[in-house]
Order: structure tokens, then sequence, then C-alpha cells
């Protein structure tokens, strides 16, 4: 029998080849909300404001599901995070062929050491973030945690747009 860790490493251990390859165009603004949706009666009673400042005309090409995954988990991270309450904005930006999207949350607490994970060589150090870790390496690109100059934190999750999925064969 497996002891307790050599099970938590294969839980959260993802291959390539076992995701969905079901993608499909979509409006972030529009896969944003949607995610964010069943949170709204949480984000309501733990006094958190929300705003997605999104440009609605804006798309990619993305796993729904995982995106959804993904989103949702950023979304129970702010929740822990902001237990007196606070903000939380959802922005975007199109730039050098690449889609940006920032999940920025007014937590009082600050990252000890701000990182960028773009492979699975660090997936087990923040294992509650797996969600997010999955959909940036399926979709070839990355994440970036860093505490905001104003309070808070920042998550940015960067997608190539011109790159197709890696489990798109």
């Amino acid at each position: 029998m497996p002891d307790s860790h050599e099970t938590k490493n294969k839980i959260f251990t993802f291959r390539e080849d076992v995701v969905p390859r079901t993608t499909r165009s979509v409006y972030l603004e529009e896969a944003v909300s949607q995610s964010i949706a069943g949170f709204k009666k949480r984000f309501t009673c733990n006094a958190i404001d929300v705003v997605v400042d999104i440009p609605a005309n804006l798309t990619f090409t993305t796993n729904e599901s995982l995106f959804h995954s993904a989103i949702k988990c950023l979304c129970e991270e702010a929740i822990t995070n902001m237990p007196s309450g606070g903000e939380l904005v959802f922005t975007s930006v199109v730039q050098d062929r690449a889609l940006e999207l920032e999940i920025a949350d007014s937590r009082q607490g600050y990252l000890q050491s701000p990182w960028i994970y773009s492979n699975s060589e660090h997936q087990n150090e923040t294992a509650v973030l797996q969600p997010i870790f999955q959909f940036v390496a399926i979709h070839g690109g990355l994440v970036k945690a860093q505490n905001c100059p104003e309070g808070g934190v920042a998550f940015t999750i960067h997608l190539p747009l011109a790159k197709a999925l890696r489990s798109a064969a």
C-alpha cells in the first residue's frame, strides 16, 4: 500500500493524453462570467466585490472544462484568503500574439515568493492550484503569481493565441 505522500503525488499528476480534446472558440468575458456564476452567493456572504473588466468581443479557443476548473480554483483561493471581504478583479489584454487574463484579489496577506509556472516541474509545491497548472500546460501557456503594489495578489494566465493546444494532434 502506498504511503500518503505517494498517493498525494499521484492525485496531482496530470497527463496530457487523458485530457478531453474538445475545444471551441469562446468569448472570454462570457466564459469568466459562467465560471464565477456559482460563487455569487458566497461572494456576497463574504463581502467580496467582483469586477469583470474584459472586452465583450475578445475570443479565444479553449478546452472549456479546463478553463472553468482553473477559474473556479482561483475563486476558491480568493474566498479563502479574503475572510473579511475585499475585491476580486478579472481583467484581460491581448498583446504580442498572446492573451493575458489577470485575476487579482485584495487579500491582506502576500506571497512569500512570487513565481512563474510553465511546466509540471513544480506542480506538487502548490497542489491546491493544480487545475490552473493543468489548464496552462495543456494550452502551452504559463501562469504568474505576484504581489500587487497596492496590496493583494494577482494571478496572470498567459496564453499564446496562435499556438494550437498541445493535446490536439
